[in-house]
């Protein structure tokens, strides 16, 4: 064995001093070493110089965050409602417009907008991308109706931010990327560029990136269970099925959460995880793994579901934080038991716990049960084939009521992003619970 090894040894030494290069650099190095300089550094310097340089990076990215929550806060404030205004009415430059023009075209096809500009674009390295400097463009989700008057009173008071954003890319020229996003759906970026859908297929919506999501409430203890039972079957289970997923897909790293199946007994749906656990994407992609694989069978017990719910959120032992948003997401076909004894002995009279219920597929139950159990427990009952995410709205009217109190800065993870390679996004919580705005390079959101 030691005579392999000192064979291996010597083979490895050939092939590093071959690969590396090292009698080059050597040879090199003894060449020129008159124009080299050997100096001693200090490592406390070096970390002190190094940090001063991202504190001043990061504090110029903050203030032109500041700087677009402020304006758009102001702009929003004073825009006065037109219930009147016309498709007409409006000018912007629509990116989906000519999404499909290839990059060696720059004709657009005005065919889904005639009211888009018609801009033209530069290549810039920094973007790495062809793009225009004078004007932002929009992005709205494709199942939006661009005519109707919520979305062109968006699109005419955000006209005004691209003053902001211009001043914002003198004031940093390393700034890449700044981009607002309504509650609407409505996307504005600067500067202006083709957008680019893979497959020409575009699913994009701003609501949905991992920015949004954290920005738009405070961290947030969530179960969701599912009911499991023999009413659940075929195309029900399916939907229920995608639904838990797409609300999965609303959390945030700042989260944690749990799921549970229930008919007469409640489980786990991962045995493993038997308290609370972060809504990071390897636990996320876990959880999805195993709804999934969820079969129907027995009878429904809200009871059970309920009861697993309330002592993973209100155990001190499994519960990971005390001061945050706890929540119980019921997914249902429907029923008639109101579970009230369960909420009289975990959840009132304090009602620290919201519970929100959504009644899945088509059946015949009276939805008043479910309706009463989440307007009991200041909840919701959303219209799940509308958006797993409106109980986000409910979650930010505390934040909106705090004021400048809830205006905070947070940092996503780096991920990859719609209009960006790599980016790290900053979030500031804002004041106005109309506004939900991202800068980017780092970007932003607020609330």
């Amino acid at each position: 064995m030691m005579h392999w090894a000192g064979r291996i040894e010597k083979e490895l030494e050939k092939v590093l001093q071959l690969v590396t290069g090292v009698q080059q650099m050597k040879g090199i190095y003894n060449e020129k070493r008159n124009q080299f300089a050997v100096e001693r550094n200090t490592p406390k310097q070096l970390v002190e110089k190094v940090s001063g340089d991202i504190a001043k990076l990061l504090n110029r990215k903050r203030k032109a965050l500041e700087r677009l929550a402020r304006e758009a806060e102001d702009i929003q404030r004073e825009h006065p409602w037109q219930d009147g205004i016309k498709e007409n009415d409006i000018q912007y430059y629509d990116s989906k417009g000519d999404s499909d023009v290839s990059d060696d075209d720059d004709g657009e096809n005005l065919l889904q907008n005639p009211n888009s500009l018609s801009l033209e674009f530069v290549d810039d390295p920094n973007f790495k991308n062809k793009v225009n400097y004078s004007y932002t463009a929009v992005q709205i989700p494709t199942d939006i109706y661009k005519g109707s008057p919520t979305i062109l009173n968006e699109l005419n008071w955000t006209q005004s931010l691209e003053r902001v954003f211009i001043e914002n890319s003198r004031e940093d020229p390393s700034l890449r990327w700044q981009v607002f996003g309504s509650a609407t759906g409505v996307t504005r970026y600067y500067p202006a560029t083709k957008w680019r859908a893979p497959n020409k297929i575009d699913l994009y919506d701003v609501r949905r990136r991992p920015w949004y999501i954290q920005g738009a409430s405070s961290p947030k203890d969530m179960v969701i269970i599912v009911d499991v039972s023999g009413s659940v079957s075929g195309l029900t289970l399916k939907l229920m099925k995608t639904s838990v997923i797409e609300m999965l897909d609303t959390l945030s790293d700042d989260d944690y959460v749990n799921v549970a199946r229930f008919n007469e007994k409640a489980y786990a749906v991962v045995p493993c995880f038997t308290t609370l656990v972060q809504a990071n994407i390897k636990n996320k992609k876990i959880f999805k793994e195993a709804v999934m694989n969820m079969q129907a069978k027995g009878t429904t017990d809200y009871k059970t579901g309920f009861q697993f719910a309330f002592d993973q959120l209100l155990n001190e032992t499994n519960a990971p934080r005390a001061n945050c948003n706890k929540m119980i997401m019921m997914f249902t076909d429907g029923g008639e038991d109101r579970a009230q004894d369960i909420f009289e002995k975990y959840n009132w009279p304090n009602k620290t716990v919201r519970v929100f219920t959504f009644s899945v597929g088509q059946h015949n139950y009276d939805v008043t049960p479910l309706q009463w159990i989440a307007c009991a427990n200041k909840g919701k009952r959303p219209a799940i084939r509308i958006n797993t995410q409106e109980y986000l709205d409910v979650l930010g009217r505390p934040m909106v009521l705090a004021g400048e109190r809830a205006k905070q800065v947070q940092w996503t993870n780096v991920y990859q992003d719609a209009l960006v390679w790599k980016i790290t996004i900053i979030i500031i919580n804002s004041a106005n619970s109309k506004l939900h705005c991202i800068i980017s390079n780092m970007c932003f959101l607020t609330k």
